[in-house]
Protein backbone atom coordinates (compact mmCIF):
# COMPACT_ATOMS: atom_id res chain seq x y z
CA UNK A 1 0.00 0.00 0.00
CA UNK A 2 1.52 3.17 -1.10
CA UNK A 3 0.51 6.96 0.61
CA UNK A 4 1.71 10.10 -0.28
CA UNK A 5 1.40 13.56 1.60
CA UNK A 6 1.85 17.16 1.00
CA UNK A 7 3.02 17.16 4.50
CA UNK A 8 3.85 14.47 7.41
CA UNK A 9 0.73 15.29 9.24
CA UNK A 10 -1.16 14.60 6.12
CA UNK A 11 0.62 11.33 4.94
CA UNK A 12 0.34 9.88 9.09
CA UNK A 13 -3.52 10.85 8.02
CA UNK A 14 -3.13 9.25 5.20
CA UNK A 15 -1.71 5.82 6.68
CA UNK A 16 -3.95 5.29 9.48
CA UNK A 17 -7.35 6.22 7.15
CA UNK A 18 -5.55 3.49 5.05
CA UNK A 19 -5.07 0.57 8.19
CA UNK A 20 -8.97 1.25 9.29
CA UNK A 21 -9.93 0.90 5.53
CA UNK A 22 -7.91 -1.93 4.46
CA UNK A 23 -6.56 -3.45 7.25
CA UNK A 24 -6.74 -7.29 8.23
CA UNK A 25 -7.45 -8.65 11.56
CA UNK A 26 -4.52 -10.97 12.12
CA UNK A 27 -3.73 -12.90 15.56
CA UNK A 28 0.01 -13.79 16.76
CA UNK A 29 1.32 -16.19 19.70
CA UNK A 30 3.43 -13.46 21.01
CA UNK A 31 4.26 -10.11 21.46
CA UNK A 32 7.46 -8.21 22.91
CA UNK A 33 7.37 -11.42 25.38
CA UNK A 34 3.31 -11.24 25.38
CA UNK A 35 2.52 -15.08 25.35
CA UNK A 36 -1.34 -14.13 25.00
CA UNK A 37 -1.65 -10.77 23.05
CA UNK A 38 -4.66 -9.34 21.42
CA UNK A 39 -5.44 -9.61 17.94
CA UNK A 40 -4.47 -6.95 15.68
CA UNK A 41 -5.75 -5.22 12.52
CA UNK A 42 -2.68 -5.06 10.13
CA UNK A 43 -1.65 -3.72 7.09
CA UNK A 44 1.31 -5.11 5.10
CA UNK A 45 3.79 -3.57 3.17
CA UNK A 46 2.99 0.00 3.95
CA UNK A 47 5.14 2.57 2.25
CA UNK A 48 4.67 6.71 2.66
CA UNK A 49 6.22 9.38 1.05
CA UNK A 50 6.20 13.21 2.69
CA UNK A 51 8.22 15.92 2.75
CA UNK A 52 10.25 16.45 5.77
CA UNK A 53 9.50 19.63 8.08
CA UNK A 54 12.12 22.23 7.94
CA UNK A 55 12.39 23.10 11.57
CA UNK A 56 12.06 21.27 14.75
CA UNK A 57 8.84 23.26 15.52
CA UNK A 58 7.53 22.44 12.34
CA UNK A 59 8.26 18.84 12.93
CA UNK A 60 6.56 18.90 15.79
CA UNK A 61 3.64 20.32 15.12
CA UNK A 62 3.33 17.97 12.12
CA UNK A 63 4.05 14.82 13.82
CA UNK A 64 2.36 16.12 17.04
CA UNK A 65 4.94 13.31 19.28
CA UNK A 66 4.40 13.03 22.91
CA UNK A 67 5.69 15.58 24.07
CA UNK A 68 8.14 16.57 26.25
CA UNK A 69 9.11 13.43 26.26
CA UNK A 70 9.52 13.01 22.79
CA UNK A 71 11.92 15.54 22.59
CA UNK A 72 14.17 14.44 26.13
CA UNK A 73 14.16 11.36 24.62
CA UNK A 74 15.68 12.38 21.38
CA UNK A 75 18.40 14.16 22.77
CA UNK A 76 19.59 10.82 24.48
CA UNK A 77 19.50 9.37 21.23
CA UNK A 78 22.09 11.70 20.18
CA UNK A 79 23.76 12.35 23.26
CA UNK A 80 26.78 9.75 22.67
CA UNK A 81 25.98 8.03 25.63
CA UNK A 82 24.79 4.22 25.54
CA UNK A 83 21.88 4.74 27.94
CA UNK A 84 20.56 1.70 29.14
CA UNK A 85 18.31 2.31 30.39
CA UNK A 86 17.29 5.90 29.22
CA UNK A 87 16.49 8.21 31.85
CA UNK A 88 13.46 9.33 30.32
CA UNK A 89 11.82 5.92 30.41
CA UNK A 90 10.04 6.09 33.26
CA UNK A 91 8.39 8.68 31.64
CA UNK A 92 7.04 6.53 28.69
CA UNK A 93 6.72 3.37 30.45
CA UNK A 94 4.63 2.73 33.23
CA UNK A 95 5.15 -0.85 34.63
CA UNK A 96 9.12 -0.77 33.93
CA UNK A 97 9.85 -3.94 35.87
CA UNK A 98 7.72 -5.89 33.22
CA UNK A 99 10.35 -4.79 30.59
CA UNK A 100 13.75 -5.23 32.19
CA UNK A 101 16.07 -8.11 31.91
CA UNK A 102 17.87 -9.71 34.50
CA UNK A 103 20.97 -7.08 34.85
CA UNK A 104 18.32 -4.32 35.06
CA UNK A 105 18.49 -3.12 31.68
CA UNK A 106 15.94 -3.42 28.48
CA UNK A 107 17.10 -6.17 26.14
CA UNK A 108 17.85 -3.15 23.88
CA UNK A 109 17.57 0.71 23.74
CA UNK A 110 17.80 3.55 20.66
CA UNK A 111 20.33 5.14 22.35
CA UNK A 112 22.30 2.13 22.82
CA UNK A 113 22.32 0.82 19.25
CA UNK A 114 23.09 3.98 18.19
CA UNK A 115 26.27 4.62 20.19
CA UNK A 116 27.53 0.76 20.73
CA UNK A 117 31.13 1.44 19.81
CA UNK A 118 33.16 -0.62 21.98
CA UNK A 119 30.38 -2.12 23.02
CA UNK A 120 30.27 -5.22 20.26
CA UNK A 121 32.96 -6.71 18.95
CA UNK A 122 32.84 -6.41 14.95
CA UNK A 123 33.96 -9.29 12.12
CA UNK A 124 36.58 -7.10 9.89
CA UNK A 125 36.54 -3.89 11.28
CA UNK A 126 35.61 -1.37 14.48
CA UNK A 127 31.82 -0.92 15.23
CA UNK A 128 30.60 2.37 13.64
CA UNK A 129 28.26 5.11 15.65
CA UNK A 130 25.90 8.44 15.00
CA UNK A 131 29.56 10.03 15.05
CA UNK A 132 30.68 7.80 11.97
CA UNK A 133 27.75 8.28 9.60
CA UNK A 134 28.40 12.56 10.52
CA UNK A 135 32.15 12.14 9.23
CA UNK A 136 30.93 9.66 5.87
CA UNK A 137 28.90 12.66 5.16
CA UNK A 138 31.17 15.34 5.59
CA UNK A 139 34.06 13.26 3.78
CA UNK A 140 31.81 11.96 0.93
CA UNK A 141 28.16 14.04 0.96
CA UNK A 142 26.75 12.46 -2.11
CA UNK A 143 27.34 8.87 -0.75
CA UNK A 144 25.27 6.29 -0.81
CA UNK A 145 26.39 4.64 2.16
CA UNK A 146 25.68 6.32 5.09
CA UNK A 147 22.99 3.89 7.15
CA UNK A 148 22.56 4.15 10.19
CA UNK A 149 21.38 0.23 11.73
CA UNK A 150 19.19 -0.49 14.81
CA UNK A 151 18.36 -4.05 14.05
CA UNK A 152 21.30 -5.63 14.68
CA UNK A 153 22.12 -9.87 13.97
CA UNK A 154 22.02 -10.67 17.65
CA UNK A 155 18.14 -9.91 17.63
CA UNK A 156 17.65 -12.85 15.72
CA UNK A 157 18.67 -15.10 18.72
CA UNK A 158 16.85 -12.64 20.66
CA UNK A 159 13.58 -13.36 18.67
CA UNK A 160 14.10 -16.64 19.79
CA UNK A 161 13.90 -16.46 22.86
CA UNK A 162 10.63 -14.46 22.90
CA UNK A 163 12.78 -11.38 23.83
CA UNK A 164 11.97 -7.47 22.57
CA UNK A 165 13.52 -6.60 19.59
CA UNK A 166 13.45 -3.15 17.58
CA UNK A 167 11.00 -2.73 15.26
CA UNK A 168 13.46 0.45 14.02
CA UNK A 169 15.56 -1.65 11.20
CA UNK A 170 17.88 1.61 10.55
CA UNK A 171 17.49 5.44 8.44
CA UNK A 172 19.29 5.77 5.28
CA UNK A 173 20.49 9.22 4.85
CA UNK A 174 21.28 10.42 1.85
CA UNK A 175 21.69 13.75 -0.05
CA UNK A 176 20.68 15.18 -3.31
CA UNK A 177 20.14 18.90 -4.42
CA UNK A 178 21.34 20.24 -1.44
CA UNK A 179 18.57 18.38 0.20
CA UNK A 180 18.88 15.75 3.49
CA UNK A 181 16.91 12.83 1.92
CA UNK A 182 16.22 9.75 4.89
CA UNK A 183 14.72 6.54 3.75
CA UNK A 184 13.28 4.80 7.02
CA UNK A 185 12.30 1.53 7.07
CA UNK A 186 10.41 -0.53 9.69
CA UNK A 187 9.53 -4.52 10.20
CA UNK A 188 6.62 -3.36 12.43
CA UNK A 189 4.91 -0.16 13.74
CA UNK A 190 1.90 0.69 15.92
CA UNK A 191 0.05 2.58 13.87
CA UNK A 192 -1.43 4.42 17.66
CA UNK A 193 1.32 4.50 20.05
CA UNK A 194 5.18 5.33 17.71
CA UNK A 195 3.83 5.87 14.23
CA UNK A 196 4.15 9.78 14.69
CA UNK A 197 7.33 9.57 17.16
CA UNK A 198 8.86 7.80 15.00
CA UNK A 199 8.46 10.08 11.63
CA UNK A 200 9.03 12.92 14.25
CA UNK A 201 12.52 10.91 15.25
CA UNK A 202 13.43 10.41 12.04
CA UNK A 203 12.88 13.98 11.29
CA UNK A 204 14.67 15.32 14.03
CA UNK A 205 17.42 12.88 13.36
CA UNK A 206 17.84 14.39 9.48
CA UNK A 207 17.82 17.79 11.40
CA UNK A 208 20.68 16.91 13.86
CA UNK A 209 22.77 15.39 11.33
CA UNK A 210 22.37 18.76 9.19
CA UNK A 211 23.49 20.48 12.11
CA UNK A 212 26.86 18.76 12.36
CA UNK A 213 28.03 19.29 8.64
CA UNK A 214 29.69 22.09 7.38
CA UNK A 215 27.13 22.99 4.59
CA UNK A 216 23.64 24.51 4.99
CA UNK A 217 21.15 22.04 3.30
CA UNK A 218 17.36 21.91 3.06
CA UNK A 219 15.62 19.02 4.71
CA UNK A 220 13.96 16.56 1.56
CA UNK A 221 11.55 13.69 1.59
CA UNK A 222 11.32 10.60 3.84
CA UNK A 223 10.55 7.28 2.24
CA UNK A 224 8.97 5.10 5.33
CA UNK A 225 8.14 1.49 5.63
CA UNK A 226 6.45 -0.52 7.28
CA UNK A 227 6.26 -4.34 6.87
CA UNK A 228 3.92 -4.59 9.34
CA UNK A 229 1.83 -1.07 10.26
CA UNK A 230 -1.15 -2.29 12.89
CA UNK A 231 -3.33 -1.75 15.72
CA UNK A 232 -4.53 -3.82 17.91
CA UNK A 233 -8.13 -4.48 17.84
CA UNK A 234 -8.77 -2.92 21.25
CA UNK A 235 -7.14 0.13 19.97
CA UNK A 236 -9.73 0.94 16.92
CA UNK A 237 -11.79 2.87 19.05
CA UNK A 238 -8.98 5.33 19.29
CA UNK A 239 -7.69 4.63 15.73
CA UNK A 240 -11.54 6.16 14.69
CA UNK A 241 -10.92 8.92 17.37
CA UNK A 242 -7.32 10.22 15.55
CA UNK A 243 -9.41 10.15 12.35
CA UNK A 244 -11.79 12.12 13.30
CA UNK A 245 -9.65 14.67 14.53
CA UNK A 246 -7.97 14.97 11.06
Amino acid sequence: MQVRGISLKHAIFNSRYALKSMGEEVQTKNWQGDKSPFSFIELLNLTLEAPLAQTEKEAREECNPFWPWADEHFEERVSGIPYNPPPSHTKWLKKTEEYLETDSKFSHTYPERMWSKGLHRAIRHEIGDLNDAVELLKQDLYTRQCYIPIYFPEDLSAARQNKRIPCTLGWHIIVRDNRINVHYPMRSCDAIRHFHNDLYFANRLALWIESKLDVELEMGSILFSATSFHCFTNDLYALNKLIEKG
